[in-house]
């Protein structure tokens, strides 16, 4: 299976994300003085980097696991930046720093936080190599999620119940529904149902390397706000930096190449104000840079439904 982080596509879609990159300068930009020491976990394409070296880092470590480095090293060279910016290409447990940083940086966030397993790592490179008064980027992540309507995923699901061609496809139905999907498709205010809740919350210079590695898991209840449909969860972060910079995919917030990440019900469900919705959530680290979710959700009087990434719904 090839490395996601290996392939340059992926890596573009990143660099053409003006809200994340500029959110970063900007913090980077506020966080970094002259002469100061950086730590670049995950450096990808080395575009953090570069901003460090700009803001007048004496020496950035950019370390990146995947054979991407070598596009970061490209990048670098290019802009006469190499004298300042090591990349280091390795796992970062396997790797060694020959001094303390003064600024420790990451973009380690998955479409809900946590989901690329990288606050662990992240946690563990704040221990070995921060100084005390060190500083991180970001200082907090906090992901939320609301229960909304999607039509265009309940048009979707429709589509694979209508025996096209004659032919039933209702198995592509059943396994869409366990299906998570990030998406740019935009949620109106109409389309939530209820004020959006923290599914959990992470402070870098705080959480320990217990907290950041495990499974993430969370129950809430929502009180339906207004009548509607009800057709998945949706989730996102809110990240914040040095001098309360803020990074956001919410869906009132400008766009990003995360979008949302959405978590389908079998079908849509009529919904009316004051009914309760109770959701359980897993965020269940399966493989480096990817998790496996669980998730549960109760409309009313309804059955419970569960619903799990792996295909197969959990027993209760």
């Amino acid at each position: 299976m090839i490395e996601p982080y290996t392939q340059l596509s992926l890596h573009r879609w990143m660099l053409l994300d003006e809200v994340r990159n500029e959110a970063y300068r900007k913090a980077i930009v506020a966080a970094v003085k002259p002469g100061d020491v950086v730590l670049d976990m995950g450096a990808g394409t080395g575009i953090l980097s570069i901003f460090a070296a700009q803001a007048g880092a004496r020496k950035v470590y950019a370390v990146e696991r995947t054979g991407i480095a070598a596009v970061a090293r490209k990048m670098v060279a290019r802009n006469g930046l190499a004298d300042r910016i090591e990349i280091i290409e390795g796992n970062l447990e396997d790797i060694d720093l020959p001094e303390k940083v003064d600024v420790l940086m990451s973009e380690w966030m998955g479409g809900l936080g946590v989901d690329e397993n990288m606050l662990a790592p992240f946690v563990m490179a704040r221990n070995r190599w921060l100084k005390p008064t060190g500083k991180i980027l970001p200082e907090r992540v906090t992901a939320f999620l609301a229960p909304v309507w999607m039509r265009f995923f309940d048009d979707d699901l429709n589509h694979w119940r209508k025996t096209p061609h004659g032919v039933d496809m209702n198995v592509i139905a059943e396994i869409t529904a366990h299906e998570p999907l990030m998406t740019q498709h935009p949620i109106g205010p109409e389309d939530i149902l209820s004020t959006p809740q923290q599914m959990w919350s992470h402070d870098a210079y705080t959480c320990s390397l217990q907290e950041a590695d495990r499974s993430f898991q969370t129950k809430l209840s929502f009180v339906a706000e207004r009548s509607g449909k009800l057709s998945n969860v949706a989730t996102w972060f809110e990240a914040t930096f040095f001098e309360s910079a803020l990074l956001s995919t919410a869906p009132d917030a400008p766009q990003t190449h995360w979008g949302r990440f959405v978590f389908p019900l079998d079908r849509a469900v009529d919904v009316e104000k004051g009914t309760r919705i109770d959701v359980e959530f897993h965020c269940d680290p399966s493989s480096p840079g990817s998790c496996e979710f669980f998730w549960s959700v109760k409309i009313g009087d309804l059955p419970v439904e569960k619903h799990d990434s792996r295909g197969v719904a959990r027993e209760a």
